[in-house]
């Protein structure tokens, strides 16, 4: 059996709320309901270890202000130092960052997903964001619980990357903000951010 590896998805956002896309953007935090859906996350995984009488021995996040927070959190909860790794951040969405869910919608009907070496908007492919991912996955200790805390395309990536799924082929998995999905050989929602 593969060991534990948690994704967690940060909690709601400032942008979030006001429905403005955020990609690689730095500094939207989170929001009240953001830091609750946080400590349910850390709750799950604080329960799930106790269960299965593990600890985890990383936890390592994005660097966006968002994920640091919900991050710091877990580690809080988990009693863990959270790692900043910037390959953990969200697909970097070039000219739709900061645009409306509406504008951004409109212009994601309009990319040829066929490509997944075709750069979104001037930002990030989906295989680009795939292979980052890959690579933070391939450095985890093996046998060694892990918490990775991130956003949902790149979780949705990662996700692709260890069922043995093409980008282009995936099929699509919704990760609210505050959901939790463990990994240990076949995948599992333990928290959905509600």
């Amino acid at each position: 059996m593969h060991p534990p590896v948690y994704f967690v998805r940060h909690g709601q956002s400032e942008w979030n709320v006001l429905r403005r896309t955020q990609g690689q953007t730095t500094h939207p935090a989170l929001t009240a309901r953001g830091r609750e859906q946080a400590a349910v996350a850390a709750d799950a995984i604080a329960h799930d270890l106790a269960r299965r009488g593990l600890s985890a021995a990383r936890l390592v996040t994005s660097d966006l202000v968002r994920a640091v927070e919900t991050a710091r959190i877990v580690g809080d909860r988990i009693g863990l130092v959270p790692e900043l790794d910037a390959r953990l951040r969200e697909q970097h969405l070039g000219e739709l960052e900061g645009r409306s869910y509406e504008d951004s919608w409109a212009r994601a009907e309009l990319h040829d997903w066929s490509d997944p070496e075709l750069p979104m908007a001037g930002g990030e492919s989906v295989e680009q964001v795939r292979r980052r991912l890959a690579a933070v996955l391939t450095e985890l200790a093996p046998r060694t619980p892990a918490v990775l805390v991130s956003h949902g395309d790149a979780i949705r990536s990662a996700i692709a990357h260890l069922l043995g799924q093409s980008m282009t082929d995936a099929p699509w998995v919704e990760v609210s903000n505050g959901s939790v999905a463990r990994y240990t050989g076949e995948l599992e929602w333990l928290a959905n951010g509600q």
